[in-house]
């Protein structure tokens, strides 16, 4: 049972070792870190280790045992942030690594309420998961979190956590550049928005810049693509079978590229600047990307003239079911009403673009 428990869990559904660290920063940016460095480098008997440190809040005793809990988060269905499901952490660790240790410390007025819990202001704590442990049947439960002296960890900030992932091997490569450049990559695009209001993040020293599929954030004016009409809002039923379910608001946002400066590039610049083969729609939840797709636009195929125009859509988190997100955020099942509300409009819009950018492309010719 431990075996198949084991399996399933590390079988999580992460697509990409950036999406499971992608968890990892969901975390620290619940804490309201505006720090974070993510380090993947070699150990000395050539395995790749992998740590994200924050300058969050940090946890107390009973906080970080519940973390590394799975569905333990002191957060379960809390949508008011980024997470909601208690499996973040455990799961996207052991999805990547055999072993993750987590080390938080905090101010006392940020800890939680329980006597039992206060270890002192600044004071680092530490507890680990560990497969081979639960495999074994050595760890049979999260072990109680153990207090450190503050000399045996460098502490820059007054709170903040470590999670580092140990004995990596189910990475998706085997070169920490190639690592480092899926991720810089992601995350870029992923956490723009925080990028782009100041969140500091880092992967291996560099500073993260946002990407952004659509062409508005971090682009300067002659970079930047063009709107096309108003931003469309909806009003959506968290559940049309009751209607004292509530509602939440989801706003479509179309762009254009401007054909007249850019069909002139190159294949290869046109590429490096993300313009062909990224049609699609950009999936938005609380600032963070959480889809990237061709959803929406009904019965209209994806065509070459359509990588010259994009959308975006976001949503309050009370929709996650209506569009169907998934526990690791990463992918979208948009419900059947859900669709009939929005594809109607969108696939109008989609072939409206479409008949425009390839009159564009001829007015160039």
């Amino acid at each position: 049972a431990t075996d198949k428990f084991v399996s399933a869990m590390r079988d999580s559904g992460y697509n990409s070792t950036a999406s499971a660290i992608s968890e990892l920063v969901d975390n620290s940016l619940q804490a309201r870190a505006s720090r974070i460095e993510i380090d993947i480098k070699k150990t000395e008997n050539n395995n790749i280790e992998i740590s994200v440190t924050d300058n969050g809040c940090g946890m107390d005793l009973f906080t970080l045992r519940q973390a590394l809990r799975f569905g333990g988060s002191t957060r379960f269905n809390d949508r008011s942030g980024l997470g909601r499901c208690g499996m973040g952490l455990p799961n996207s660790s052991f999805s990547q690594a055999r072993r993750v240790t987590v080390t938080s410390w905090c101010r006392i007025r940020k800890q939680a309420s329980h006597n039992e819990n206060v270890v002192g202001s600044g004071l680092p704590i530490q507890a680990h998961l560990d497969i081979d442990e639960i495999m074994s049947g050595k760890m049979t439960e999260v072990p109680p979190p153990k207090k450190l002296e503050k000399s045996l960890i460098a502490l820059k900030e007054q709170s903040g956590t470590v999670v580092q992932w140990e004995s990596c091997d189910l990475l998706d490569f085997k070169r920490v550049s190639t690592i480092v450049r899926h991720t810089s990559r992601e995350l870029s695009q992923r956490f723009r928005y925080f990028l782009e209001q100041g969140t500091r993040i880092l992967v291996n020293g560099s500073i993260l810049k946002p990407i952004d599929p659509i062409f508005i954030v971090g682009r300067t004016e002659k970079e930047r693509s063009i709107r096309y009409g108003d931003d469309i809002h909806y009003r959506i039923s968290v559940n049309p079978d009751d209607a004292t379910a509530g509602t939440g608001l989801v706003r479509v946002r179309f762009v254009e590229l401007p054909v007249s400066k850019w069909a002139v590039l190159n294949n290869e610049e046109k590429r490096e600047k993300g313009i062909v083969k990224n049609a699609g729609v950009s999936v938005i939840r609380s600032g963070r990307e959480v889809d990237y797709g061709w959803y929406f636009f009904g019965d209209k195929r994806k065509e070459n003239y359509d990588d010259w125009w994009r959308c975006e859509v976001s949503f309050d988190p009370i929709l996650d079911e209506a569009f169907g997100l998934t526990h690791t955020k990463q992918q979208i099942r948009p419900q059947q009403y859900l669709l009939d509300i929005l594809a109607p409009d969108m696939e109008m819009v989609a072939r409206t673009l479409n008949a425009r950018a390839r009159a564009a492309h001829n007015k160039v010719r």
